[in-house]
C-alpha cells in the first residue's frame, strides 16, 4: 500500500527550554515536527498538527512565522465551536504568539497521539489486528509481512527531513513498526531518472503547457547557453500537477501521489 507524506519541522539550533535563564545554552542541530500529512493510494488522508514543538523558536523565525504557522493558524481557527467563537478571548484576537498557543493547546496533538494516529491510519484501517494497549499487533504483521497488497511504502518529494521527523515519532531507527521499510522512497529522485530515459528532442516533442514554445528550450540550449536539464523541461509537460498551497502538509501530501501518477503515466516503455 502506496502512503505519501509530508512535513513541517522547525530545523536547527534552538534555545534550551529549561532552565528559565538568561544564560540558556543553545541546542545541537535538531528537526522539530511542526506537521505531518500523509494521503494514502486509496484516497484516506491524514493531516495532523504538533503541539509539542517549540513555538517560542518557531514564532521568532520570519520565514516559518509566515510561511507555516500563520496558514496553520487560519485552519485551526475554522474549528472553533460556538462558545470559542463569542466568548474567548484567546480567538478573538488577530494571528498572535498567544493565540497561536490557544489554538495548539485545544486541537494540537501530542507527538505520541501523533504516532498512535499514524500506526491506525497506515497499519490496520479496519481495526481487525489493532490492539490500542501495545500499539502493534504480531498477528497483523505476521500478515502485512507475506502481503505486498498491505505492506506500507513511503513516498515523498525531497525526502531527506521529510523521513528522519517521521522516523523520531517512534524513536531510534530500530523501533519503528514491523513491517516498516527502513527507507523513503525520494518522489524527486524518481522525476530526474524518469526525465532521464528521454532524449531533449523527446522532451520537446511532448504537449507542452500553455505558454511553453519549442524556442524556450532550443534557444536557451544552443544560442544562450542557459543550463536547461531534462528535469528543467519535463516539468513543463501539459499534465505536470501543479502545487497548490506549499507548505501546508496535508496539501504537498496530495501533490506528491498526484506526481507520483504523472511519473507512472508518462513513464518510456
Amino acid at each position: 500500500m502506496k502512503y505519501y507524506l509530508d512535513t513541517e519541522f522547525l530545523e536547527g539550533k534552538q534555545k534550551e527550554r529549561f532552565p528559565i535563564s538568561l544564560f540558556r545554552k543553545e541546542t545541537p542541530n535538531t528537526i522539530d515536527l511542526i506537521s505531518i500529512g500523509i494521503v494514502c493510494e486509496d484516497g484516506r488522508e491524514l493531516y495532523l498538527i504538533s503541539k509539542d514543538f517549540n513555538l517560542k523558536e518557531a514564532w521568532n523565525r520570519e520565514w516559518i512565522r509566515a510561511n507555516v504557522l500563520e496558514p496553520i493558524y487560519s485552519e485551526l481557527l475554522k474549528r472553533r465551536g460556538v462558545y470559542e467563537k463569542t466568548y474567548h478571548w484567546g480567538l478573538s484576537e488577530p494571528f498572535s504568539y498567544k493565540s497561536m498557543k490557544y489554538l495548539l493547546k485545544c486541537y494540537g496533538k501530542t507527538n505520541n497521539q501523533i504516532k498512535s494516529e499514524v500506526l491506525k491510519f497506515t497499519l490496520d484501517p479496519n481495526d481487525e489486528f489493532y490492539n490500542w494497549h501495545l500499539g502493534t499487533s504480531d498477528e497483523y504483521f505476521d500478515v502485512i509481512s507475506k502481503d505486498d497488497q498491505i505492506r506500507p511504502e513511503f513516498y515523498a518529494y525531497y525526502a531527506d527531513y521529510d523521513w528522519v521527523v517521521f522516523c523520531w515519532l517512534f524513536g531510534n531507527m530500530i523501533n519503528l513498526p514491523k513491517g516498516f521499510p527502513m527507507y523513503c522512497r525520494d518522489l524527486k529522485q524518481v522525476f530526474d531518472e524518469t526525465a532521464d530515459t528521454f532524449t531533449t528532442k523527446e522532451l520537446t516533442d511532448f504537449e507542452f503547457g500553455e505558454g511553453f514554445m519549442s524556442h524556450d528550450v532550443y534557444a536557451p540550449l544552443n544560442y544562450m547557453k542557459v543550463d536547461y536539464t531534462k528535469s528543467d523541461i519535463f516539468k513543463r509537460h501539459k499534465d505536470y500537477p501543479k502545487q497548490e498551497n506549499e507548505h501546508s502538509a496535508i496539501y504537498d501530501a496530495r501533490w506528491n501521489k498526484k506526481l507520483h501518477e504523472f511519473l507512472i503515466s508518462a513513464k518510456k516503455e
